[in-house]
C-alpha cells in the first residue's frame, strides 16, 4: 500500500520541479531586456558619431600653374662644363653651363628666376643634339592644381565646392595627404563618358611641399557627408525597396 502511494506522489513532485526549472524568474526577463536595449542604443550612439561619407574613387594629376621654363640648344653642340647642381636656385642671367660648337664655345645662361632641374641624365662631355632639352627652370612664385576625370556614371554626384582628399603615392612616406576644393566641372565631355574637375589644393598641408607637375595621385571625392548609422539605415531601406 505504501508502495502504490509513493507511486502516485512521483508525478506531483516532478511536474513542481518542472515548473520551477523551466520558468525563468521575472528579474532575469527584465535584465536581460534592458541589457540588450542598452547594447543596441550603444552601437546607435556610436554609429551615429562615427563619420562614414560617400565618396567616389578616382585619380588626381597635378599640374604647376607656372610651366617650367625649358632651355634647348639650337644647334648640335657639346656640354663642356655644367655650373650648377640639380634643383639649385638660380638668378636670371646666371651662368648654368658651357658648350662648345663648331663656332666656338658659349655660356648657357637662366633666362629667369627660379629653381634648376636638369633635363634627364647629362654628363659633361656629353654631345647634344639640336633642339634638346637641357635644363628646366620652375619659378620661384609657382601653384598648383589638379585635374580629375569624372565618370558619366557619377557626374551628377560631383559639383563645385566638394572636398577631395588627395594621397600621394609617396613610396618613401605614404601617409602624406593633400586636401583639395572642386573649384568647377566641365559641361561638355573630354572623351567619350569622361568628364574633367579642376582642383585647387590646400596650400598649408605637409602634403602641398611635395607637389610637382605632372606627379599622378589618388583622389576621393567627398560626395555626402554622413555616418555609418546613416549609411545602415540607407542600405537597409534600399535592400527593402
Amino acid at each position: 500500500m505504501a508502495k502504490e502511494l509513493l507511486n502516485q506522489e512521483e508525478p506531483v513532485h516532478a511536474e513542481e520541479m518542472q515548473d520551477i526549472i523551466g520558468t525563468p524568474p521575472m528579474w532575469l526577463y527584465r535584465w536581460g531586456i534592458s541589457l540588450v536595449l542598452a547594447i543596441a542604443i550603444i552601437c546607435v550612439f556610436i554609429s551615429s558619431t562615427i563619420s562614414y561619407p560617400e565618396a567616389i574613387q578616382t585619380q588626381i594629376k597635378i599640374h604647376s600653374v607656372n610651366s617650367p621654363y625649358g632651355l634647348s640648344i639650337k644647334d648640335s653642340a657639346r656640354l663642356i662644363k655644367i655650373l650648377v647642381q640639380n634643383n639649385s636656385s638660380v638668378k636670371k642671367d646666371d651662368y648654368l653651363a658651357v658648350l662648345e660648337n663648331s663656332t666656338g664655345r658659349k655660356n648657357l645662361k637662366a633666362p629667369v628666376d627660379g629653381q634648376l632641374i636638369y633635363a634627364g641624365v647629362i654628363h659633361e662631355n656629353e654631345q647634344l643634339h639640336p633642339n634638346q632639352n637641357v635644363f628646366f627652370i620652375v619659378g620661384e612664385n609657382r601653384g598648383f592644381y589638379g585635374e580629375m576625370i569624372v565618370s558619366q556614371n557619377d557626374i551628377y554626384k560631383v559639383k563645385s565646392g566638394q572636398t577631395v582628399l588627395i594621397k600621394l603615392r609617396n613610396p618613401v612616406d605614404d601617409q602624406r595627404t593633400l586636401d583639395g576644393i572642386i573649384r568647377y566641372v566641365t559641361d561638355d565631355q573630354v572623351k567619350t563618358g569622361e568628364y574633367v574637375a579642376e582642383v585647387a589644393f590646400d596650400n598649408h598641408g605637409s602634403g602641398y611641399l611635395l607637389l610637382k607637375n605632372g606627379m599622378i595621385a589618388d583622389a576621393e571625392i567627398i560626395t555626402a557627408k554622413a555616418t555609418l548609422f546613416h549609411r545602415l539605415i540607407n542600405s537597409l531601406m534600399r535592400g527593402i525597396k
